[in-house]
């Protein structure tokens, strides 16, 4: 058999080659983007610094194979598990944390492409490739998928969960399609605890997808042995934590025990008491933690701190019953938090936002302009308005994802990169009115994908440009310092300018 050309491998496989040259570009710019960044060698990012102290941390101790002392399982285990594994495969950090992050680029890049090859069956070629193109560019993605930040690898998995849950829509799924979605859910879960919360989501989709004249008992047998596959993977975190709260609840035996079992993380109920106060911000803030002087310091022998671990929950929800009126109002402000994320632009220089804003506690740069906030708010709205409407079924499991997303976000933190997280299932709602106006109209229909694919190329001229400059640019910061050494208090707000 005559080996196929180039050309005709493309018409054959047009799906893999799209796929392939999204990644390459992807990958592309955000080589590029840390080319430019005066933070390329740090572990962090001075748009983001979020955990990656213990990231780094915890990873050494597993690529050392070095147990430290028993602690609070407070961070789920997958990210930092495979920060490990890369220090292992690549040699621990010697002075440059650069090709653990160009590795993690390339994990960002390959989900911009999935996420394409599984758009393109809701948006048509054209509009798929402008989507990931909104993805590829995402200042705030070139800050998130280029530094040590699980959302990078919770976004593979949310990608993964929303094309599985489309390819088997409302059917019984297969055996393969069970496991599938079961080993999906299960390392979600391993990396953000809340994305265990997305089941309902996805049984209330595949409930009013499926068929009416199917049988019941096959459906639901199915549906439950992939929430099963699901909870199994827990199941050695779980062992694991067991032992690890057994033994600090030794420590502490005139206290209320913790829980032992503990599937992931105990951080529930702590961040909810935490959320939700007389002096909650709508971002995350340590004040209760901080009442008694322990600096941030989550200890569980405080009895103050293992009043939160087991009962912030209910006190949480007693402040809010409380005062109705100031938790609405911080309920706002957790949901305009979180839309924050709208604010950030495309390219090396965040356009048009620019690079002059605030990185809020735990949380990603947010440039000061609010241009895109509010428009993309409401296309977004648009998005998930059309989305019940029978033509756009599909879009349906989407917007039950950014559901539960805002759910979540208005019972915890508003975070910016909340929304971040959630581009996968995001992006297409916010494309879906721009692409239903083009079928309405023909010339817009051909032209307006062209025109933005050609603007969003001029991204990459920009950052080649920026890459290729003599000296990196380079940020000037102010915000909280050390009463001790009179350094930034990275955990704290902080305020970014380039330097004139």
């Amino acid at each position: 058999m005559a080996p196929l050309s180039l050309p005709d491998a493309f018409r054959r496989h047009p799906a893999a080659w799209g796929m392939a040259a999204t990644f390459a570009a992807s990958l592309l710019l955000r080589g590029l983007y840390l080319a430019g960044s005066p933070d390329r060698d740090w572990p962090f990012s001075v748009f983001f610094a979020g955990d990656a102290r213990f990231f780094h941390t915890a990873a050494l101790d597993l690529a050392r194979g070095r147990e430290g002392p028993a602690a609070l399982p407070y961070h789920p285990p997958l990210f930092p598990a495979l920060l490990g594994f890369l220090y292992r495969v690549l040699g621990e950090p010697r002075g440059s944390a650069l090709p653990y992050k160009l590795a993690l680029a390339c994990l960002g890049s390959a989900t911009v492409a999935l996420c394409q090859g599984f758009w393109r069956r809701l948006l048509g070629t054209a509009w798929s490739f402008v989507a990931a193109g909104l993805y590829a560019t995402s200042f705030g993605w070139l800050v998130l998928s280029t530094t040590y930040s699980n959302e990078t690898l919770s976004a593979l998995w949310l990608c993964f969960t929303c094309a599985l849950g489309l390819r088997v829509d409302g059917r019984a799924p297969s055996r393969a399609e069970v496991l599938g979605l079961g080993a999906v859910m299960g390392l979600g879960t391993l990396t953000r605890a809340e994305h265990l919360g997305l089941w309902p989501f996805l049984l209330v989709y595949a409930w009013t997808a499926r068929e009416r004249t199917g049988r019941l008992t096959p459906w639901a047998l199915r549906w439950g042995a992939a929430v099963g596959v699901s909870l199994l993977l827990l199941v050695p975190s779980a062992l694991r934590n067991l032992d690890t709260m057994r033994q600090l609840n030794a420590r502490a035996p005139h206290l209320e025990p913790l829980p032992e079992w503990v599937p992931v993380t105990v951080y529930g109920p702590l961040n909810f008491a935490m959320a939700n106060h007389a002096g909650a911000t709508g971002g995350f803030t340590p004040a209760l933690i901080n009442q008694g002087g322990s600096n941030g310091q989550l200890d569980p022998s405080r009895p103050e701190h293992r009043h939160l671990l087991l009962h912030g929950y209910a006190q949480g929800l007693r402040w809010m019953v409380d005062a109705p009126g100031e938790a609405a109002r911080l309920l706002w402000t957790k949901l305009d938090l979180w839309l924050d994320g709208l604010r950030l632009g495309i390219g090396v220089s965040d356009v048009p936002g620019g690079l002059t804003g605030e990185r809020a506690p735990v949380d990603v740069f947010v440039p000061d302009a609010a241009w895109l906030k509010w428009p993309l708010a409401a296309l977004l709205l648009a998005g998930m308005l059309l989305s019940p409407r029978p033509a756009h079924a599909p879009f349906r499991l989407l917007s039950l994802v950014v559901l539960h997303r805002v759910l979540v976000t208005l019972a915890f933190f508003g975070y910016a990169r909340g929304l971040l997280v959630v581009f996968p299932a995001l992006l297409p709602l916010l494309v879906l009115p721009l692409k239903v106006l083009g079928e309405r109209h023909a010339a817009v229909a051909r032209r307006l994908p062209a025109l933005a694919g050609a603007l969003l190329l001029l991204v990459w001229a920009e950052a080649a440009l920026v890459a290729t400059r003599e000296t990196p640019r380079r940020f000037m910061a102010s915000g909280t310092t050390d009463a001790v050494n009179g350094k930034l208090i990275q955990d704290d707000r902080v305020r970014l300018w380039p330097q004139p």
